[in-house]
């Protein structure tokens, strides 16, 4: 993606609001994205994730409790969104820590999900070790405020990823989060420094306190908030030394290649 030539001009907009309102709905899976129907994507998912634990993770590993895998696998869609807590899980599962800390790395050796890991600015006060849980099935996650996080999610890790198979850059999708409750949702780095930052709201409105905090104390060159209610698409100056750029999720995402 080359954010230096990320202006209006050279912007493409989805030809469809309905595009991205699909893959919020049913995500980019193949099935229910082209069949774009919710009695047979909600049959997709159930058989997806059926088949998910009771054929893929057999074969990968001897799991004596799949009951209680199946039941961690339904409880993590409602934690998109939030710091994941293992502790939380094992104590509603009633199985150990390394259990639900096992279970869930399978899931991502199955691709069905991925963590993100804080990033810790130098000088300034952050949480270390807290990950945060999204799907690759962007629609399962339970609420459209987690879906349009695991969204984006999705897509940045999909950027990272090809910035290292095609470029050779090493680049890791991080979140930053404080103690005191500064949260930004996504902080990309590029040869472990912070490249760009992306907070994502659901209407265009005033600019979220919480970027503005981080881009003050940290230098990033790419800054934005998107948005997936709205048109409104506007530059922010004087915020941190290169400043914020306000636009609709779908112009963001389509212009992610």
């Amino acid at each position: 993606m080359k954010v230096e030539k990320f202006e209006a001009k050279n912007l493409r907009i989805l030809k469809k609001d309905e595009l991205l309102n699909d893959l919020l709905e049913f995500s980019g899976f193949p099935e229910p994205y082209t069949k774009a129907e919710k009695r047979f994507s909600n049959r997709w998912r159930l058989q997806y994730g059926q088949l998910l634990i009771n054929e893929d993770l057999r074969n990968l590993e001897s799991v004596r409790d799949i009951a209680k895998v199946e039941l961690l696998y339904d409880k993590l869609s409602s934690c998109v969104g939030s710091v994941l807590s293992i502790n939380s899980l094992r104590e509603d599962l009633e199985v150990s820590f390394d259990s639900v800390k096992h279970w869930i790395e399978i899931f991502e050796k199955l691709f069905a999900t991925f963590r993100v890991s804080p990033y810790v600015p130098p000088k300034v006060k952050a949480v270390k070790k807290e990950q945060k849980l999204y799907f690759w099935d962007s629609a399962r996650p339970e609420g459209s405020a987690a879906k349009m996080e695991n969204l984006v999610a999705a897509h940045l890790l999909r950027l990272c990823h090809w910035m290292e198979d095609v470029e050779g850059v090493p680049t890791e999708l991080r979140y930053f989060r404080t103690p005191y409750g500064h949260e930004v949702d996504f902080v990309v780095l590029k040869n472990k420094k912070p490249w760009m930052a992306v907070e994502v709201k659901a209407s265009d409105d005033a600019l979220d306190p919480n970027l503005k905090y981080f881009l003050e104390r940290v230098e990033v060159p790419h800054a934005y908030q998107v948005h997936f209610k709205g048109t409104k698409d506007f530059f922010i100056p004087n915020i941190g030394k290169h400043g914020v750029r306000c636009l609709p999720a779908s112009r963001f995402l389509a212009n992610l290649a």
